[in-house]
């Protein structure tokens, strides 16, 4: 059909896990759970998730490392790092910059067989030109939507005091049987998510170059 992706069709006949996420986020009502997937396949054809690709999305997103996906947590979950001193919010460019978060998310979930991924938000250097709530918003409805039981950890990485409302704002959005996915870290209290060898040297660990992957 036209509204989905010919790969996401095959995924559906082939990936028991690919659906099965629906059934368990929706406590198996099977109504609910083929709502939720047929919704979730529009949204990935309509972003066109499945054809994203480097030269599709503006230069200067890679260039200043806005988002970047390395090592994995101790719980074996692949890491999205996205560096909040980086964006700024443009209304002209809403699309490339949803695009360019779920490029990177993609791929993380991908590389964990469609199970779940880890959000670390470094917030080091960001101020309150860089929020942008309705990214925000954006990044926590691609999550609660489109991958259930996506998510394994959001970590909020050297929050200034200053953002503190904010994150209390964004915290709402989560149910809250899934609180205890947000945690507030530094460089020491990190360690208790990833390993130092899994963390760069300016969070504390020992890596000092990350080996990225643009593809």
């Amino acid at each position: 059909e036209d509204r989905y992706h010919a790969d996401d069709i095959q995924r559906v006949k082939e990936n028991d896990w690919f659906i099965g996420r629906y059934l368990l986020h929706n406590e198996k009502d099977l109504d609910k759970a083929y709502h939720m997937l047929t919704e979730s396949l529009k949204f990935r054809h309509e972003m066109e998730v499945n054809n994203i690709t480097k030269k599709d999305l503006p230069k200067e997103y890679f260039d200043v490392r806005a988002v970047i996906m390395y090592n994995k947590d101790k719980r074996n979950h692949p890491i999205v790092a996205i560096r909040g001193k980086t964006h700024i919010k443009k209304e002209e460019t809403r699309r490339y910059q949803q695009q360019y978060m779920l490029y990177w998310i993609e791929k993380a979930v991908r590389a964990s067989d469609w199970g779940a991924v880890t959000i670390l938000f470094d917030c080091t250097d960001a101020g309150i030109s860089n929020v942008d709530l309705d990214m925000m918003r954006s990044l926590s409805d691609t999550f609660k939507k489109y991958y259930p039981w996506g998510l394994g950890y959001f970590l909020v990485y050297n929050m200034p005091w200053y953002l503190s409302a904010v994150w209390r704002i964004i915290k709402k959005w989560i149910p809250q049987k899934h609180e205890s996915i947000i945690n507030f870290v530094d460089s020491k209290s990190i360690q208790d998510f990833m390993e130092e060898d899994q963390l760069p040297a300016c969070m504390g660990g020992t890596v000092s170059k990350l080996k990225l992957s643009y593809k």
